[in-house]
Parts: structure tokens; sequence; C-alpha cells
């Protein structure tokens, strides 16, 4: 299975970015454009991932990241979550608030704490509006839609583009700036504690990630082409959530047996499609 995203991210928002300069003369994409947008390109995206349609995994991730993105996105998009059949560790987001996280990732956590805190990061890039952030700096500097796509469209298919979408992760996804992914991380924190969660899940996960590197790291590259991982950025991480007020707080929940049941459930269903690379 392949499919060409290297441009969906940035296409979705490309679109938005056109459609407002086209209807109103200048590159501020609504709320409602960038819904459509990722609506549209997460029904392409939909069509070719290898997506997990067990009712009882759905539901517990999508009750888990809405009640994360009740307290991170104020703008009343409707979250929607998908979990894909991959063991490769990798999660992404599109803009409008479709959001993807791969088995790998629920079957490493060890805790609903560790889950939370990945969802939150990317509901993190979604509220912050980041993919809209960049194609409007893309229109701002007169990069017509057609050159955007051109360039896009037509690079050589990598081992970026090749790689994640044969077993459904998101390589494609990659060019956040590192001041992005930063601020993902940072805003993760408070979503958390206002969910209810232990913000130490996080940094847990990330040297979790960091330790599976160095033994499997064909499993986890995907992880770190998109959300570059260094031990400074878990340095961060963990400062911040100890400068914040209540994030510490022994009530925050790091782990349930709904939590242990829905890992063991998704453990049992069918494996993953092994990657073919």
């Amino acid at each position: 299975m392949s499919i060409r995203l290297t441009s969906l991210r940035a296409g979705a928002v490309a679109l938005a970015v056109g459609g407002a300069a086209a209807a109103g003369g200048c590159a501020t994409i609504s709320t409602q454009q960038e819904v459509q947008a990722g609506a549209e390109y997460s029904r392409q995206i939909n069509a070719q991932l290898p997506l997990i349609r067990d009712s009882y995994t759905n539901q517990f991730v999508t009750q888990l990241g809405r009640q994360i993105a009740a307290q991170a996105d104020q703008r009343g998009i409707q979250y929607t979550f998908y979990v894909v059949n991959s063991d490769v560790v990798n999660a992404f987001s599109l803009p409008g608030g479709y959001v993807y996280v791969n088995r790998g990732i629920i079957e490493r956590a060890d805790n609903v704490s560790q889950l939370a805190g990945v969802l939150a990061h990317e509901i993190g890039h979604v509220a912050e509006r980041h993919g809209v952030e960049q194609a409007q700096r893309a229109q701002n500097a007169n990069t017509a839609l057609s050159v955007l796509y051109g360039v896009l469209m037509r690079r050589n298919p990598s081992t970026v583009e090749q790689a994640g979408i044969q077993v459904g992760g998101s390589a494609v996804f990659a060019g956040y700036s590192r001041g992005a992914e930063r601020e993902a991380d940072h805003v993760a924190i408070s979503y958390m504690i206002r969910s209810g969660y232990n913000p130490h899940g996080l940094p847990q996960f990330f040297a979790k990630l960091m330790n599976e590197q160095q033994r499997a790291p064909s499993k986890v590259e995907q992880w770190f082409a998109t959300h570059p991982l260094t031990q400074e950025r878990m340095q961060n991480t963990t400062a911040d959530i100890n400068a914040t007020p209540g994030a510490n707080n022994a009530r925050l929940i790091t782990d349930t047996r709904e939590f242990q049941n829905f890992r063991a459930r998704v453990r049992s269903l069918t494996p993953a499609p092994q990657d073919r690379r």
C-alpha cells in the first residue's frame, strides 16, 4: 500500500489560504476553512491507510482525545481520532482537528498518562494552528499555490515518503519547526493537567522512545523524523512540568485499569501489516 501524502498537510492548508486570498484578498484562514480542508485530506488519507475498525479501540482513543481537546481548543472544533494499524511508533495531526495515532504507540505506552501525553502534543499542533501558520507564511511570502504544489508533489519519492505510509506512519508530516514542537510540548503539559492526567507521562514516553532507538531503531525512526527528540527536549519538558502549578498533584491520573484492558485489547487484534521497505 502506498499513498502520496507528502503534500497533504501543506496542501490542505494551502488550499484554505488560496481560498481566503481569492475571497478577500488576504491570507487569513478561518476556522471553518481549516476544518473543511482538514476533512477533505482526512478522507483521502483514510481511504488508503490501514485503520483499525474495532469500535472499542476507537471509542477509547476518541473519548480520551476529546477529553483533552475540550481543555485545549476553545474554538468548538469536533476533534476526530483514528488508530492506524501499524506497529511503527508515530502520530500526526491535520489542521481542523484530525488526529492519528499508530497502534505501536498504544502497545508501547506503559500507562494512560503516556498515551495522553502523545495525544495532547498532537492536539497542541492543531490548537496552536502550526500547520495553518506554515501555509500562511508561504502565502505571505508570495509563494504561488501552483509552485507550492509543484515543489512538493514532484519531489523524488524519498525514504520519508515511502516509509511511513505503507504502514500508516506519518514521516511525511515532518516540517514543524523546533519552536512549534517545543510549543506543542509546552501546551500539552497544561492540557494534561486540566484534563486530570499526570503530565510526567509525556517525558516518560520520550525516554522510552530514546531507549528503543538504541535497541530497534527501525520501529521508531518515523517518530524521530517527525518529532526530533533530544535529551535537551526531555529536560525542557520536565522543567516545564516542575514549574507548572499543580503539575505534581498526587490526584492526577497516571494509569487506570481501563487503559490496561484497552491496551490488551489492541494487542489482541489482527497483527499490523509488515513494513515492506
